[in-house]
């Protein structure tokens, strides 16, 4: 799978890694296992540095609303995307479309991602 999800919940911390080209249906699948695992509330740090999403901003806006009306939406925890300088994508459209609901920023490394991620939950 080309999305790989690590949950540490001593932590309370998600470390998501997405590679290749990912499917619209991929990000679906995340999404399922993030609530499966009762873990929406936790701290995300997703690289997808290293991977192309194919979503819309109509796609990623439409996945926004649901998260947003879906059971346990107001514990959402937040985000660090680690993303790739010179390119807009997935990230960028969903932190804009999720910049009310929680925390969100993009980071260029993983180090200055996990850094603002601690200084928010002290």
């Amino acid at each position: 799978m080309p999305i790989h999800l690590e949950i540490s919940r001593l932590n309370r911390l998600l470390v998501i890694v997405a590679r290749g080209q990912i499917t619209p249906d991929e990000v679906r699948d995340l999404v399922r296992q993030m609530v499966e695992n009762d873990v929406r509330h936790f701290s995300k740090i997703i690289d997808v540095s290293g991977s192309s999403i194919e979503m819309d901003r109509e796609q990623v806006d439409a996945m926004a609303v649901m998260l947003r009306v879906e059971k346990g939406a107001a514990a959402r925890g937040p985000i660090a995307f680690v993303i790739h300088p010179e390119r807009e994508g997935f990230a960028d459209l969903f932190a804009d479309a999720t910049k009310a609901d929680r925390p969100v920023k993009l980071f260029r490394s993983l180090h200055d991602a996990r850094r603002w991620l601690r200084e928010i939950n002290r």
